[in-house]
């Protein structure tokens, strides 16, 4: 499979912030400082979150590169969402110093490409997954790959569940909102767990067409390696914040198959079969989803799935089917609506040309899973 891009290729540089990166480091490596930061920060917003409740939280996922990223970005602009920030990486478990921090700081306050370098601009105040690092402190094995990341209602932890709870409570306090949104590709293994925190929560499930999709996940994967080549923190920055998809230290997320996991490794080392491994991954995780939405009924009345291709083409349709389903207030949403109905549009900044072979493959290992989210491949 090779991709152009449509522009001149450069090398792109991790230019996160050295202090930024500095201060997460440690609050990684010392979980008491995390500890005591939340319990400081709790103290002094305990009337607060006494008083705030969590209402319908509402979580975007699927796999990297579905459209998660843009779901995000639009959903944070309704006035009654709170989402976690760029700025929340650096001390997550303390939003609202943070916060405050930062109206002193200079810091990200240019809009810059991200380094997906996928046309996509953030600030320091830009939405972002960071959730994924309370996941990663809560349960050892959210990174291991060779053992089931599937959660499901069987699931108790007490301390991880008593800490969330109050933490979205500090998020959504502090952001004078109503309602959670995250994105977070690894909790479409989480579904059944999350709603047995909480019964009233609301997901969308972004899917891709596969050829796009996987030339979407290869064009990643191949320029976060780059990117490490270029400033070997860029890995160790992706395992602090539970960001693991793409490059060198890449993990997947296992749909209680060890099987499957070993095949789209062993697909992966070769240039020939470097796409199958990742059809192998993509049939693997949607047809999870899938049986989640043919199998457990709650998952199926709280889940509306997007496809990333009906967004870009009918976007004023589809905006008004998430914000019902999530009983955003419409109105509130009328010129966000507007501004994305006229900028929604499919990515142009590179083409895919597959071999015969890699087409027949794809076709082959996605397209009985493919069917069943309404694509005819």
């Amino acid at each position: 499979m090779k991709i152009k891009r449509t522009t001149k290729s450069e090398h792109a540089q991790f230019e996160f912030p050295t202090p930024m990166y500095f201060i997460a480091k440690l609050v990684s490596s010392y979980p008491f400082l995390g500890n005591a930061l939340n319990r400081l920060e709790s103290t002094v917003m305990k009337k607060r979150i006494e008083r705030t409740t969590i209402d319908r939280p509402t979580y975007i996922t699927g796999m990297a590169r579905a459209g998660t990223t843009v779901m995000l970005e639009m959903l944070s602009q309704h006035p009654d969402v709170a989402t976690h920030q760029y700025m929340h990486m650096v001390l997550p478990y303390t939003p609202r110093i943070v916060a405050k921090i930062a109206d002193y700081l200079p810091i990200m306050t240019k809009p810059t490409e991200r380094m997906h370098k996928d046309g996509l601009v953030v600030t320091r105040d830009s939405p972002e997954a960071v959730e994924e690092i309370f996941w990663q402190k809560y349960f050892n094995n959210a990174m291991d790959e060779s053992l089931s990341n599937v959660l499901d209602e069987s699931i108790s932890n007490q301390k991880f569940e008593l800490f969330y709870r109050e933490h979205l409570k500090k998020l959504i306090a502090y952001q004078h909102a109503t309602r959670y949104v995250a994105k977070n590709n690894y909790n479409v293994t989480r579904m059944a767990y999350i709603l047995k925190m909480f019964p009233d929560a609301r997901f969308i499930l972004m899917i891709r067409n596969p050829f796009n999709h996987i030339a979407s996940l290869s064009k990643q994967d191949k320029l976060f390696a780059e990117l490490e080549g270029n400033d070997p923190r860029l890995l160790d920055w992706t395992k602090v914040i539970g960001h693991r998809e793409f490059g060198t230290g890449r993990v997947c997320i296992n749909p209680a198959d060890n099987d499957v996991v070993l095949k789209i490794r062993e697909l992966w080392e070769s240039s020939e079969t470097y796409a199958q491994g990742w059809a192998v991954y993509w049939a693997a995780i949607y047809s999870l989803m899938h049986e989640h939405l043919e199998k457990n009924p709650r998952i199926a009345k709280a889940a509306l799935v997007v496809r990333y291709e009906d967004l870009c083409k009918s976007p004023s349709e589809q905006i008004d089917e998430i914000v019902s389903h999530l009983g955003l207030d419409p109105d509130k949403f009328r010129s966000i609506k507007a501004h994305y109905v006229q900028t929604l549009r499919a990515p142009s900044y590179y083409r895919t040309k597959y071999s015969e072979e890699e087409q027949d493959a794809i076709i082959r290992i996605t397209q009985d899973t493919a069917s069943k989210f309404g694509y005819e491949l």
